[in-house]
C-alpha cells in the first residue's frame, strides 16, 4: 500500500489561497501531546476528536500527529509549536531529493516478507544482549512472541495489528532491557505504519528507540528516520542523524549517496 503523499510539515492538497471558512479536521494519529483551543481554555486531543481547522493547535516537543481534513488532505506535523491547520493547507513544494528518498522507503516497506527474512534474521544472529542475560528472561521471551505476531500480522497484511504488536514489542524489550530488541522492534513497526500508508506512525516508531541501536539495518533505520523528519519539518532533527551516521560510516553504496544528498538539501 501507497504511503499518502504530503509534504513538508506536510500536504499535498490543491487548497485555494484566501479561503477563509473552517472545515472539519479529524485526529487520525497522535503520539505524544497535542492541544486544541476551545475558548479561553485548551483542550487535549485524542485518536478521532474532531475540530474546526481554524481552531489553535498547541503541539509538545517530540509529538507526531497526523490529521485528515475533510476533501481528502493530510496533514503531519512533527515539531513543536503552535499552529492552525488553516495555515498548512497550502501548496508546499517538496525537495526532489526527499521525494525521491521517501520513495525508496516506501517501496522497502513493500517488500516486507523479503525483509524479515533477511535483515531481520541477521539482526537476530548478531543480537547484543541474549534472551539468557536479559534482565528478566520471562519478559524477554514475551517480546520475542509478541514480535512474531506483528512479523505474522504483516504476511497476512494486517497492518494496524503488525503497528500495535511491534511497538508493545518495543515496550517489552526496553523493559527486559534488551536495546538493540527495541530497534529491531521499532523499525518493523515503521514498515508497517508506511504500509498503512501513515508516514506519521512510522516517524513515531523510528523515533521511540535509537538507530545506533538497530544492528545491521541502522543505516537504513537512519536514513528512514532522516527522510521522514525533513519531510514533516523537523529538518534539524534530520541534519543531527545524517551528520552522526555519516561521520561514523553507516553507510555504504547506494546509501551513502543518498544520505549526502539528503543532507546537503536541507
Amino acid at each position: 500500500m501507497k504511503m499518502k503523499q504530503t509534504l513538508a510539515i506536510v500536504l499535498i492538497f490543491l487548497f485555494a489561497l484566501g479561503s477563509s471558512w473552517a472545515i472539519p479536521v479529524t485526529v487520525d494519529f497522535v503520539d505524544g501531546s497535542v492541544q486544541v483551543q476551545s475558548g479561553s481554555s485548551w483542550k487535549l486531543l485524542d485518536f478521532g476528536d474532531k475540530f474546526d481547522s481554524a481552531q489553535q493547535l498547541k503541539v509538545d516537543a517530540r509529538t507526531v500527529l497526523e490529521l485528515s481534513v475533510q476533501g481528502g488532505a493530510v496533514v503531519v506535523i512533527s515539531t513543536a509549536g503552535t499552529y492552525v491547520v488553516d495555515s498548512l493547507l497550502r501548496p508546499r513544494q517538496e525537495s526532489t531529493v526527499i521525494s525521491t528518498i521517501a520513495s525508496k522507503i516506501e517501496r522497502l516497506a513493500n517488500q516486507q516478507t523479503n525483509i524479515n527474512e533477511s535483515v531481520v534474521a541477521g539482526v537476530r544472529g548478531s543480537e547484543a544482549v541474549e534472551p539468557g542475560e536479559l534482565m528478566w528472561a520471562g519478559v524477554g521471551a514475551d517480546a520475542e512472541l509478541v514480535y512474531d505476531d506483528g512479523l505474522g500480522n504483516m504476511e497476512s497484511g494486517e497492518f494496524t495489528l503488525a503497528w500495535n504488536n511491534f511497538m508493545e514489542a518495543r515496550l517489552l524489550f526496553e523493559e527486559a532491557g534488551d536495546i538493540e530488541g527495541q530497534a529491531r522492534a521499532a523499525w518493523q513497526a515503521s514498515q508497517a505504519g508506511l504500509a498503512l500508508g501513515s508516514g506519521a506512525r512510522a516517524l513515531a516508531a523510528l523515533r521511540s528507540a535509537d538507530a545506533e541501536d538497530a544492528g545491521e539495518f541502522r543505516s537504513v533505520y537512519a536514513l528512514a528516520l532522516a527522510t521522514l523528519s525533513a519531510r514533516y519539518g523537523a529538518v534539524n532533527e534530520a541534519k543531527v542523524i545524517l551528520t552522526k551516521a555519516l561521520a561514523e560510516k553507516w553507510f555504504s553504496g547506494e546509501s551513502e549517496q543518498d544520505a549526502k544528498a539528503l543532507l546537503n538539501s536541507l
